[in-house]
């Protein structure tokens, strides 16, 4: 075989999901050779190593699982949930190759008492509230009978309009569960991905020549149609606004977290805080605004993708605390997690996660810190191995 040598281009490539098929074909013949496969995992265990020690795992095993996850992916690259065209490591057969560590997650914290179903809550200007069955297609109505939105699966499409002069404005309010997200097509053309556990008040339609203000309880990513200066977008959370005209960023802002953020991909935004409006930050691509109570807020350099790998289902810890590991859990599997187990909290972990199911993952975080758990329903309990 002619350059059959492997490089990091095409490795690179391969677990970013962005081989073509003949360069995938030709990347598993390379496969065959041992020094190739060497120089993978070589390269897996280099750039995707996790903060984990003392685990104890079937690499070989563990790698087999990898590829055959990573081949396949690669052959069916279109995202399963929001079919963007954005690529991001599937890191759970990683993480489990490197250290036997996969975890996805999810968080028991909810907004209102509608948000107990396990559907997508709609509520309509009228106050009539509709359950969204992800398996069908239904139009949305305004109070007029008037046709305003069409909902296709996890995704809800409102009629585009520039122009259209509008005496009231409807708002709806969009409530997503734990173990769901959710596209919404607002309409200005404005794209908003949310994130488990989130909540997201908008108009039906923005007037014109008026600040296009949407609220936000929870996650979401936004992909904010460019208008022009009078037509800025805020989005507004309980500690902070943030203010664009076009661009592309992340917000978190769930209660139970102990920090908020907002994460810059492109273009531009200013946030100014809920408590002292004067207090205005402007941040360019790749920086991300921190917000934590009774801590200055400030902007730091991060690594983008790991706040928005969730896009595609992968959960990001960076040096994280188990308890806060834990409401990412919560959040991501529909579950209510009671930890009696102190020994834990102060553990912290690094890595990038997928696919594996609630046991998986506390079967794998035992294998670092030995506890016990039961899992009853949508119940989790964890105790301390000798209790």
């Amino acid at each position: 075989m002619k350059n059959s040598q492997l490089n990091n281009v095409e490795i690179s490539n391969f677990l970013n999901n962005a081989l073509l098929p003949k360069e995938l074909s030709s990347f598993k013949q390379k496969l065959e050779l041992p020094d190739n496969v060497a120089l993978l995992k070589k390269y897996i265990i280099v750039n995707h190593l996790f903060e984990v020690e003392n685990v104890h795992f079937d690499s070989d095993a563990a790698f087999e699982k990898f590829l055959a996850k990573k081949i396949a992916y690669n052959s069916n690259v279109e995202n399963p949930f929001f079919k963007t065209n954005k690529s991001y490591l599937y890191a759970a057969a990683i993480a489990l190759f490197v250290i036997g560590l996969t975890i996805l997650i999810y968080t028991n914290n909810s907004i209102q008492a509608t948000e107990a179903s396990d559907h997508v809550v709609l509520k309509l200007g009228s106050g009539e509230i509709k359950d969204i069955d992800e398996t069908e297609s239904n139009k949305i109505l305004n109070k007029k009978g008037e046709v305003v939105a069409v909902q296709k699966g996890n995704s809800i499409l409102y009629n585009y309009s520039d122009n259209r002069e509008l005496v009231t404005v409807e708002y709806n309010e969009i409530y997503v569960p734990y173990g769901k997200r959710m596209e919404i097509v607002l309409s200005d053309g404005t794209r908003v991905y949310l994130n488990s556990g989130s909540k997201l008040t908008y108009p039906t339609f923005f007037n014109k020549d008026k600040k296009r203000i949407v609220e936000l309880e929870g996650e979401g990513y936004f992909n904010v149609a460019k208008k022009d200066t009078s037509n800025r977008f805020v989005v507004s959370t309980k500690n902070f606004k943030t203010t664009v005209l076009g661009t592309e960023f992340n917000v978190s802002s769930y209660d139970s977290d102990a920090t908020n953020d907002v994460v810059l991909v492109e273009g531009a935004v200013s946030v100014s805080s809920s408590a002292d409006s004067d207090d205005e930050f402007f941040l360019e691509p790749g920086e991300q605004f921190k917000y934590t109570t009774n801590v200055p807020s400030s902007v730091v350099t991060v690594d983008v993708q790991s706040h928005i790998a969730w896009l595609d289902g992968v959960l990001v810890f960076e040096n994280e605390s188990f308890d806060v590991i834990v409401k990412k859990l919560e959040r991501f599997y529909n579950v209510s997690i009671e930890n009696n187990c102190t020994t834990l909290l102060n553990e912290k972990f690094t890595g990038q996660f997928d696919l594996e199911s609630i046991e998986d993952v506390l079967t794998t975080f035992k294998n670092t810190m030995p506890f016990k758990f039961e899992i009853n329903n949508q119940k989790v309990v964890i105790n301390p191995l000798n209790s």
